[in-house]
């Protein structure tokens, strides 16, 4: 008897809990996954959305983000529409961190309609399609990498590994005496190649560059500081006064700056910028200035640069949200009972290393998707990633990228109910993660309004 007990507890303990999960209480629930692009909130937008944002409110927009979470072992169980944390668009503040393109799509698709939307974010930057999918849908590489996770061992070893990773990398950094002879020299272009060495090679490890510029008298109070984007993390000052940081390559340096950090006359601006895993540079066609409440200040010429320390290439970290399965058991198993009208797609830009395999994969996730969801129907609509790099200049035979594309639109072509919605014009060469979210979300709601 006792030892029947143990045997149904462990049984309740392995296998997944159903509930019964509440429902929308009017409307359309839609679903919105993928990786940083369906992530990016409209406050890393504003450049192009500012104005469409400011001051919209709907009562009949809803939008909950599903924490990042991750399960390797089992489908963790059926959660409640009401578990998550929704928030109604009741003014142009709440929407900032919002995914945007969950934003445009859910706005448009209330106004075209009249009805409720509650939008449903589900994604995790920088994950492979691999992490979405159910562990029996995986192919067989995945599935040995897989047992590789589950390993306590190699887990154990994997989150000390990054738990050390930077912090030691930094350590060892600031053990480094500097050079005591490094001077500064002037940079005749600010985008050249100033952090290779003779060789060619990236120098890794600190870098130091600044600028000086000129304020009047009325141009001194509160400004923003844009300095585009930077390869690695950087550290930046005003005068000596610590104004902001970035860890890493893809956001945008937007550093508010205290009136009082400024003064008439000359100023200076200094950065201590990173290179950890890429050769140290700025990103050229972004935005470079100042701006104050009377005027910008270009600051696109007249850098100074010198050396900081070199060091070793830093090990990559081990990113566990990215493993195979796991994001799907914590982040899409769970609200499978919820009546999901359909699921928006924007993913595979982490892909491009196997993007011969993506259309297998897409195909398998859809179809494993509407099983668990027991909706043999439901529609996807896959967005198409955004040219990247003059992408659009080169051949499926010479870009993966292209590759990724073709087969998104292959999958789209082939399957019922799944639809392609055209991206590729709205990339950003110099940016993956291009910022005109409102035409693509106009483009969704169009092709959700033909079916």
């Amino acid at each position: 008897m006792r030892l029947s007990r143990l045997f149904l507890i462990t049984i309740m303990i392995v296998m997944p809990l159903r509930v019964s999960a509440q429902v929308a209480p009017a409307g359309e629930l839609w679903l919105f996954s993928g990786q940083s692009n369906m992530e990016l909130p409209i406050n890393r937008c504003l450049d192009v959305v500012e104005d469409d944002v400011k001051g919209y409110t709907s009562d009949k927009i809803h939008y909950a983000k599903v924490p990042m979470a991750y399960n390797f072992s089992w489908p963790e169980q059926i959660k409640e529409f009401s578990s998550l944390q929704w928030e109604n668009l009741s003014s142009d503040v709440t929407a900032q961190d919002w995914g945007a393109l969950a934003y445009f799509t859910a706005r448009y698709l209330s106004e075209s309609t009249g009805k409720e939307i509650w939008a449903l974010n589900s994604s995790v930057g920088g994950s492979p399609i691999e992490a979405w999918l159910p562990s029996e849908e995986l192919p067989e590489k995945s599935k040995q990498r897989l047992l590789q996770v589950r390993d306590s061992k190699w887990m154990a070893d994997t989150r000390y590994h990054n738990a050390h990773l930077y912090s030691d990398w930094q350590g060892k950094h600031n053990s480094i005496p500097s050079d005591p002879d490094a001077k500064w020299t002037k940079l005749d272009d600010m985008f050249s190649s100033w952090s290779l060495d003779k060789e060619g090679s990236p120098i890794y490890g600190s870098h130091l560059l600044r600028i000086s510029f000129k304020l009047k008298k009325n141009q001194v109070g509160d400004a923003l500081l844009r300095l585009g984007a930077m390869l690695d993390a950087d550290s930046t000052f005003v005068n000596g006064h610590y104004v902001g940081n970035v860890t890493y390559r893809y956001p945008p340096r937007k550093y508010n700056v205290k009136g009082e950090y400024l003064k008439a006359g000359v100023n200076t601006i200094e950065i201590h910028l990173y290179a950890t895993e890429n050769a140290a540079s700025f990103v050229p066609d972004k935005f470079y200035r100042l701006e104050t409440r009377n005027g910008n200040v270009d600051l696109t010429s007249g850098w100074e640069y010198k050396p900081g320390k070199r060091m070793p290439k830093r090990d990559p970290e081990v990113f566990l949200q990215y493993e195979p399965t796991g994001l799907y058991n914590s982040m899409i198993r769970p609200y499978t009972e919820l009546p999901v009208k359909g699921v928006v797609w924007y993913q595979g830009e982490s892909n491009v290393e196997n993007a011969d395999e993506y259309a297998f994969l897409l195909e398998r996730m859809i179809l494993s998707w509407r099983k668990a969801f027991q909706n043999p129907e439901l529609p996807f609509y896959i967005v198409e990633l955004g040219n990247y790099e003059h992408s659009e200049r080169m051949t499926p035979e010479t870009s993966a990228w292209i590759r990724v594309q073709r087969a998104q639109k292959a999958v789209a072509d082939k399957m019922d109910n799944v639809y392609f919605i055209p991206n590729a014009d709205l990339g950003e060469w110099n940016d993956i993660h291009p910022q005109d979210k409102k035409t693509l979300g106009q483009r969704v709601v169009s092709e959700i309004l033909k079916h």
